[in-house]
């Protein structure tokens, strides 16, 4: 039982003594990859497992393949922070099959120790002051 206590202390936070992790921008930039990749092989599942912290991911994650997904994009994206943990980031890329540009911007924030994307309009509630999600032309 001290065990399981020493464990579930440690869990949530406490007992080991070391600080909140910190957001990495390379591990937001594996998060960026991971979004991407599925959004091109229109994997729903994969999409709302990275999406899981919203109250409706799979929701946002079927809305987000229906938008953009199956378009083979050769992406980049750029990002700015204007509040601490918070990131508004440019995605900009190439959907192959009709050599379209594709311009999405998201807001990424880093919130327990996970990266969170905003969700889409009339998905769930977005945040006020979020960046806009609206679909590519």
């Amino acid at each position: 039982m001290a065990v399981f206590c020493a464990v579930l202390l440690t869990a949530c936070g406490g007992g080991d003594g070391s600080a909140p992790a910190k957001p990495d921008l390379a591990d937001q930039d594996r998060f960026l990859h991971d979004y991407v990749r599925f959004l091109n092989a229109s994997d729903e599942d994969g999409l709302a497992g990275l999406l899981d912290a919203h109250p409706q991911g799979f929701e946002d994650a079927r809305a987000r393949i229906k938008a953009y997904g199956g378009q083979d994009w050769d992406v980049r994206w750029t990002r700015a922070s204007d509040f601490e943990g918070v990131w508004k980031v440019g995605i900009t890329g190439t959907a192959r099959a009709k050599q379209r540009p594709v311009r999405v911007t998201e807001t990424v924030t880093w919130e327990k120790a996970q990266w969170v994307m905003t969700p889409l309009p009339g998905v769930v509630p977005t945040p006020p002051g979020a960046a806009g999600t609206e679909p590519p032309e």
